[in-house]
């Protein structure tokens, strides 16, 4: 899957509608979310956020992790509990 700046202010819900971030940047393809506040380390840690690759607070989207997008909204296919 390959994002564009269309995405750009998407917001990101995991697979039981909790949002979970907001898509801040896309660069050659790659959507960069910034995390939104209460999102888990665990959950953050699942979806291997771990390093910094746009700024010190955007992390990029995993494109098999998107389940669907729709209308300014990205869907994912993961929970917060394995």
């Amino acid at each position: 899957m390959q994002f564009t700046e269309a995405d750009e202010g998407a917001s990101v819900f995991d697979a039981d509608r909790e949002k979970i971030g907001v898509v801040t940047e896309v660069r050659d393809g790659t959507a960069y979310v910034e995390p939104h506040p209460s999102l888990t380390e665990e959950f953050a840690a699942k979806l291997d956020w771990g390093s910094h690759e746009a700024d010190e607070d955007a992390y990029p989207l995993r494109p098999e992790w998107v389940e669907a997008v729709e209308e300014g909204e990205i869907l994912l296919d993961a929970r917060p509990e394995a």
